[in-house]
Order: C-alpha cells, then structure tokens, then sequence
C-alpha cells in the first residue's frame, strides 16, 4: 500500500517519506507503544501514520528538521490515541496536575483543569484537526505560546488569542453539554 502511495508522490517527495521512515521508524514505534501498550497495534499505528505523513509531505518538507520530526511524532501520538480511543472506546487522561505549563494561571485555564476530563475528551473530540493540534501542543506537550507560534509561523500574540477563542469554544461546549 505504502508503495502505491509513493508513487502519487513526486521523487523528492518519495525520497523525504523513506528517509522520515528509515531515520524514525523505531523511534515512533517506541512511541506508539508507550501509548496503546500493544506491539501488534503500535506497528498499526505507525504504518496508519506514515499514510498521514504523506498526505501532509507538502506541510512537512516545508518545515526545518527539528520541527519535520515534531510534526511527525505529533501524527504518530495522535493515531495512537484514535487506536487507543477505538480499542478501548476511552482515553486515558493524565492528572489534570500535569496539564498547565505556565505559571500564569487564569479563569480559562482552570476551567479546563477541573472539568470531566472524560467529558472534555469528548469535546475536543469535536474540534477540528488543526484545534486538536493546538490543544496537543499546550496541554499535553506542555508547549508555550511562543514554540507553538514559531511551529504554527505565527505571531506569539496570535497563538495566544487561538488559544484564548479555543478555551472559549471548549467552554461553551463544555457548559451545553
């Protein structure tokens, strides 16, 4: 399959899509692993993620090294926990205690730290693919406002006002349901 899909690939793009896999594969491997704790199931993963890897090559041969590999081992996290989330029809949460990077704490931070994290998982669920990155990033890899925006080529202000509006949506989603 990943060779019939190459093909729809350019040659440099191929040639990026086997040098990610061959640089990364056992890497992201070990990733998934830690996440569905299943051999059989981190191999799926990693083989569903590398179809991901090529559907955004564009996104990512634009990216520099360091942030390519973050990318990547952002879309092998996220297959795992939708293979998680699909296996056990439930996601594992983290203590809330380790959700918040930065010292500042405010009244939209706080209300994600104490909702139903099951309920909350459910809602991020509901977002769209590049809000659920933006949540990824903060909360789970405990990014700041200014790595998020170098990622994101964005201002520092603008992910902060992203993540304001997002907090926001969560909220109201949080308090009709």
């Amino acid at each position: 399959m990943i060779i019939l899909l190459c093909t729809v690939l350019n040659d440099e793009q191929s040639a990026l899509v086997e040098r990610i896999f061959r640089e990364n594969h056992s890497f992201f491997l070990k990733i998934s692993f830690g996440i569905v704790e299943s051999r059989e199931i981190a191999e799926d993963v990693v083989s569903t993620a590398f179809i991901k890897i090529m559907d955004n090559i564009e996104k990512i041969s634009a990216l520099p090294c360091p942030q390519m590999t973050a990318f990547c081992v952002t879309i092998v996290k996220n297959a795992s926990i939708d293979a998680l989330r699909k296996s056990r029809k439930s996601v594992p949460v983290e203590s809330p205690d380790g959700i918040l990077s930065d010292s500042a704490y405010d009244v939209e931070d706080e209300c994600i730290h104490n909702a139903d994290a099951k309920k909350m998982a459910g809602l991020i669920d509901r977002l769209d693919p590049d809000e659920k990155h933006f949540i990824y990033l903060r909360y789970t890899q405990e990014m700041g406002y200014k790595e998020i925006a170098e990622l994101m080529n964005v201002s520092e202000e603008a992910a902060k006002k992203r993540g304001q509006r997002l907090i926001k949506k969560l909220r109201t989603l949080y308090e009709e349901s």
